[in-house]
Formats: structure tokens, sequence, C-alpha cells
């Protein structure tokens, strides 16, 4: 496992595949396109175009709405002009201006383009550019580690299938994905620690989509089986670890709870171990259901089992 710290420059946000229906496009400062965006919090500059320049943090994105061309709109040219270049003067990493307000923008063009800021403009509302600014730089900014392993949605559960190399993984998430689950990343996952509770999973934009098979070489799932058996990111909530048969101890009657930590949370883990002859996608889609059936509050077979076992006990 191989942690990575991640850089978000202005120019990987433009780009990023999950803006793309933002339809962001550079008016101006592209030579800037390099600058880091260090905060995932986005600030509207209100109060910097009334004057009060020290509420703008460092690293953030500005973002032009409604409510700012409106007040740039009630001063006098000049004094909008003096406003503008004084915003841009902090260089920030990014303007983005929404609701492809042309007027607006074109009071930016020129003092963004003297000090290298990018400026983009979006057709979208305010709110909408917003929340998915803000979601998309959370993701990207976040702590991040890769692990080698297989990823899915099964039962809307995460199931992270962790093992050696040769272990089983692919063939056994292609089953999954036979068996009508969902596959979000094959031998390589992208692990996010969002929101500091949730760690979400991703393939790499590369290769989503796509599986390597022993015998069969590299396949799209996504032609083979529909665009269904795919998703793009997805939450960890189990982890199952798939070991050689005879390579050590293995739970018997479900009783001992096992974890392992990524990025600081922990996730339960379970043990499944390999051999020739058995189906590795039922064991997991009854780990799954097991799983299920724990949050929401369902009785532990094995400890009801040890229960009336110790009660017959006492009874004699």
């Amino acid at each position: 496992m191989t942690a990575h710290p991640e850089t978000v420059t202005a120019d990987r946000l433009l780009h990023e595949g999950r803006l793309a229906s933002l339809s962001l496009h550079v008016l101006a400062g592209a030579k800037g396109l390099s600058s880091p965006i260090t905060n995932p919090r986005l600030q509207k500059p209100g109060l910097a175009l009334a004057g009060f320049l020290e509420y703008v943090k460092p690293g953030r994105v500005q973002v032009i709405g409604s409510s700012e061309a409106q007040f740039l709109a009630t001063l006098p040219v000049a004094t909008a002009e003096e406003r503008v270049v004084a915003l841009v003067g902090l260089q920030p990493p990014l303007i983005v201006i929404s609701k492809a307000m042309d007027q607006t923008a074109s009071l930016f063009i020129q003092p963004c383009e003297r000090r290298n800021v990018p400026l983009a403009l979006t057709s979208v509302t305010t709110s909408t550019l917003i929340e998915r600014l803000a979601a998309t730089l959370e993701f990207l900014l976040a702590p991040r580690e890769v692990l080698h392993g297989d990823l899915l949605d099964i039962f809307a559960i995460g199931v992270l299938i962790l093992g050696d190399s040769g272990s089983g993984k692919s063939e056994c998430a292609l089953e999954l994905v036979h068996r009508g689950h969902r596959l979000v990343a094959d031998d390589v996952v992208e692990i996010y620690r969002v929101r500091n509770e949730d760690l979400v999973g991703q393939a790499p934009e590369e290769v989503r989509g796509l599986m390597e098979v022993r015998g069969l070489g590299l396949i799209s799932i996504e032609q083979l089986f529909g665009v269904v058996a795919v998703r793009d990111t997805k939450p960890i909530d189990l982890v199952v670890n798939l070991v050689a048969e005879g390579t050590g101890p293995v739970e018997r009657l479900g009783l001992s709870e096992s974890s392992i930590e990524i990025l600081g949370l922990r996730r339960p883990r379970l043990t499944v171990p390999v051999a020739p002859g058995k189906s590795l996608a039922l064991l997991i889609e009854a780990a799954t259901r097991k799983y299920l059936l724990g949050q929401r509050g369902m009785p532990d077979a094995a400890t009801e089992f040890l229960t009336r076992h110790d009660e017959k006990l006492q009874g004699r």
C-alpha cells in the first residue's frame, strides 16, 4: 500500500471529468493554470469587492455570482475596475464566473491576463457551480492511498477485496459482476478519506471500467455486461481478505471480530481461505448479507447458538 500526496492545479480542476457538464472555459490567465489550489472551500468575494481584502483566503477558488455582479454594477466604472484589480492582485488560483455573465467577466479579463490569474466562465447557476466545485475539490484534496485489490458494489455495500497476487481477486470480481453486482475498480483502488469519516474508492481514470483476467487479458466490463455493471465511486464498508488455505488460523464461529485500518479509519475485515472448488463469489455474497443484517440490528447467529448451548449446559 502506498500513500500519495495530492496536488490540484487550476488546470487539473478545469479538466476534471466530474465537472464536464459545467462546460467551464478559460477566458484569461491561461499562463497561471499551474497555480495550486490548496483549500477545498470556495469563497464568494463580496467583502473583498467592497474593499475588505483581508477576508480573502489564499489558495481558494473565488466564485463570482449574481450578488457580486449586481454589486459591481452599482459602483462607478472606475471604482468597480479598481476593486476587481485589487482582488486579482491577491492572485487567487482561479476565478470562476457563473450564469454566463459576460459583462461582469469583461471587468476581469484584462487584470487576470496581466497577473496570470486563470479566469473561467460557465453558464450554470451559482448554487450548482458551488455545489459541484466544492464536492470535487473535497474529493481531490482529500488524503489518498492506493491499495492493490478489487472494489465492488454488492447489495449496495462497498466491498473491498484484498489478497496476494494470483489469489483470484479479479476472477472472483468477474463472477460477482456476472451475478448482477457492480465493479468499481480492479487491481488498483484509489481510496480517499472525505468528510473525515468516509473512505471512498475509485479506479484510476485511465483503467476505469476495465478488468484484467488471467487467460482473457484486459476486458471492458461495460461492453460485456452493460453500463449498469460499473460505477465510478463507492464508499468502502467491508474488507474481504483472500488468503491461501492452510497459511494461518481461520475463524470458525465468527465470534472474533477483525478490522483493518485505512487512512486512519477502521473497517471490518473478513478473512476467506482460497482453495480449488470453493465459490469465492458466493462466500463474499454471504459475508455481505451478514454485514447487512448486523447493520440492521439483527442478532448474530453464532452468539445465539453459543447462548443456547450455554443454557443447555447450565440446565443439566
